[in-house]
């Protein structure tokens, strides 16, 4: 003969088992919603820089003959500027703070790290049309002119 409480239990497991049939189970965070990932560009479409990117991002070669070399691979080649980032010749430097001067110009503090030795530098920046001047805490100076970007 069966007990109450063996059915009572019997019953309530029929129901979860029911009622977990009956109710959609999938997690809150899912949604009926499509998911749409964001189109790659094409190969007519050019990838492009951000509307807030500073004025100096950018390749910069000491001369225009040299802006065919890939950015900081030889001596001498291009340095460039994007995306938080300096890249030189044998090095390459995360860009911290900025500060903007009043009269265009830019310091930025770098942490650079050089043959596997890593320093702290500033670097003030300037910008002037299509061309590029930097000089260092150290005193050191360079002029640059921007390469023009591929099409």
């Amino acid at each position: 003969m069966l007990d109450v409480t063996s059915i009572r239990v019997g019953l309530a497991v029929v129901c979860i088992a029911l009622a977990a049939v009956a109710c959609d189970r999938r997690p809150k965070t899912e949604t009926d919603e499509p998911v749409i990932e964001p189109a790659a560009p094409g190969e007519d479409v050019a990838p492009q820089k951000p509307a807030t990117a500073p004025v100096y991002y950018g390749v910069w070669a000491a001369k225009e003959d040299l802006c065919d070399i890939a950015p900081g691979s030889a001596d001498p080649s291009p340095i460039a500027f994007a995306e938080g980032e300096f890249v030189g010749y044998e090095n390459r430097c995360h860009i911290g703070e900025v500060q903007e001067g009043t009269e265009g110009g830019y310091r930025l503090s770098l942490v650079c790290v050089s043959e596997g030795v890593e320093a702290v530098q500033t670097l003030d920046v300037d910008v002037d049309g299509e061309t590029l001047r930097l000089k260092w805490q150290n005193g050191g100076e360079a002029t640059f002119v921007r390469c023009k970007e591929e099409e």
